[in-house]
């Protein structure tokens, strides 16, 4: 069987994209897309290996894109200002992108998920130890917090469950600021 003329790998990786912001990544399904493409189920495997490949795309254009923008929010910033802008630039990429954002979750068997998701934690502990929050001994502890820390008030932000009228990212830089503190405290008394 020959590919559909227009369709494109990119298309439904797109289309996924799409059904992945409104119905979540379990809403993905070969016959969502279909359905949303308006193409048999069958002209999908012309452009993509099933289902898991069409997951591992998200997970790897979800990733790229969370680094892109974490990257390009520390540009020629330090300190608290550097940390307190990749922290929002997280928070922002998961509330504007909340599928990409899930998908960056997955465990998929997929070498380059592997490979961004190191730059990540690369971009972290750089800035946690160039900036003096951590020692390479503890750079890895203080990544993991802060990502829960960040994780967590995405995941409330998305179920909308910060009710008080205070500013929400108000809240994360008090947050930010707070761990940052006890980073500092922390390392001065570890050297």
């Amino acid at each position: 069987m020959s590919p559909r003329i227009g369709l494109t790998q990119k298309m439904i990786v797109d289309t996924a994209a799409e059904i992945a912001d409104q119905e979540g990544v379990n809403g993905v399904s070969l016959a969502a897309l279909s359905k949303k493409m308006n193409v048999r189920p069958p002209s999908l495997y012309n452009h993509i290996n099933g289902l898991q490949a069409i997951r591992a795309e998200l997970a790897v254009r979800g990733l790229t894109k969370l680094f892109d923008q974490m990257a390009d929010s520390v540009t020629e910033r330090k300190g608290d200002s550097a940390m307190l802008s990749l922290a929002h630039a997280y928070v922002d990429f998961a509330i504007e992108n909340p599928g990409y954002y899930e998908a960056a979750l997955l465990k998929v068997q997929d070498k380059r998920t592997e490979i961004v998701s190191d730059q990540i934690v690369c971009l972290v502990t750089k800035l946690l130890i160039e900036n003096g929050y951590a020692s390479e001994k503890t750079a890895i502890h203080a990544t993991r917090g802060l990502r829960s820390l960040l994780h967590g008030f995405t995941a409330l932000i998305a179920k909308e469950a910060f009710e008080r009228e205070e500013d929400i990212l108000e809240s994360l830089s008090f947050s930010i600021r707070i761990f940052l503190s006890g980073l500092l405290i922390n390392n001065k008394n570890i050297m």
